[in-house]
C-alpha cells in the first residue's frame, strides 16, 4: 500500500515547483490514471517539464520506501495461495524500489519473477509486460489473474485476454468497469483462484 508515499511524495515535489493540487486529487489521479499522466497535467499547466517533476518525485520518493505497508491480508493471501500451488509474478510501473519495498515487507519470495518499469515494457494499459510473463513462463491464459487496485491495472488485464481482480476495499475511489472480477478483502480472492 503505497499510496500514503505517493502522494506525500508528489506533495512535495509540486511544493518546490510552486505547484498547487491537494493531496485527495492526487490521490484521485494516481488511481484513475497515472503518476505520468498528473505530472504532465500540472506540468503544462505551470510550465514545468513533466519529465522534470517525474525525475524529482523519484528522488524524493526513493527514500522514503520503508514507509511502505503491505496490503491488509497480502501475507495470508500469498501463503495459502503458494501452499495450493500456484505462482505469484509482479508487473509494476514502480521502478528500482519495487525490490527494496518487497524485501523490505519479507515478501521477495513469493514472486518467481517481478517485471518494473526497468524492464523496459510499454506502460499499462499496454499488456506487453503481461505478455511477456505469460509467453516466458508458459501460462494457461484461463488459469492466470492479473490483481490490481486501479482501471489501468484491469484495462491491461484485459488487453491481455486474462482476467482481472479489482482490489477496492471500502472507502476507495470507485475505478471499476473493467474487472472481471471484484473483492473488498484480499481473502476474497482465495474464492476465485
Amino acid at each position: 500500500d503505497s499510496y500514503h508515499v505517493i502522494v506525500d511524495s508528489v506533495s512535495l515535489t509540486f511544493a518546490e515547483f510552486g505547484i498547487e493540487c491537494a493531496k485527495e486529487k492526487i490521490h484521485s489521479i494516481a488511481i484513475h490514471d497515472s503518476i505520468s499522466e498528473l505530472f504532465r497535467m500540472c506540468g503544462s499547466r505551470a510550465g514545468v517539464d513533466w519529465k522534470l517533476l517525474s525525475q524529482r518525485y523519484s528522488e524524493i520518493s526513493a527514500g522514503k520506501y520503508q514507509m511502505i505497508k503491505a496490503v491488509n491480508q497480502a501475507y495470508e493471501v500469498l501463503r495459502c495461495l503458494t501452499e495450493k500451488g500456484v505462482n505469484h509474478y509482479v508487473f509494476t510501473h514502480r521502478g528500482k524500489t519495487t525490490i527494496p519495498v518487497l524485501d523490505h515487507l519479507n515478501m521477495t519470495s513469493y514472486f518467481r519473477q517481478i517485471i518494473t518499469s526497468q524492464n523496459g515494457f510499454q506502460r499499462k494499459p499496454n499488456p506487453e509486460g503481461l505478455h511477456y510473463l505469460i509467453k516466458a513462463n508458459d501460462l494457461d491464459r484461463s488459469q492466470t489473474y492479473y490483481v490490481g487496485d486501479r482501471k489501468l491495472d484491469m484495462e491491461c488485464a484485459r488487453n491481455a485476454g486474462i482476467p482481472g481482480i479489482l482490489y477496492m476495499p471500502e472507502g476507495s475511489f470507485d475505478v471499476s468497469g473493467d474487472e472481471t472480477f471484484r473483492v473488498k478483502e484480499l481473502l476474497d480472492i482465495l474464492d476465485i483462484v
